[in-house]
């Protein structure tokens, strides 16, 4: 919780309350889009066609989702 002034309003950043709750798997899913942007902005800078683009944000996607899903899977909690 952040600190209250006078007038109530919160001071401090609800976001730092909440680094704390980002894991490993919401980082892959946000990989997946930013992979595609990234790929996109590339591709205009470099002139590439739309379908050079396109394979190579499916790879870096597909190479996240291979990752969170196959390679290290999620497991239980230890506490259930």
């Amino acid at each position: 919780m952040g600190l209250r002034d006078s007038t109530g309003i919160e001071t401090g950043s609800r976001l730092a309350e909440y680094g704390s709750t980002i894991d490993r798997y919401d980082l892959l899913l946000g990989l997946i889009p930013t992979a595609f942007a990234v790929a996109g902005i590339a591709g205009r800078i470099f002139d590439l066609s739309g379908k050079a683009t396109l394979l190579a944000g499916v790879v870096i996607a597909a190479l996240a989702l291979l990752d969170g899903l196959f390679f290290r899977p999620p497991t239980r909690p230890r506490g259930t």
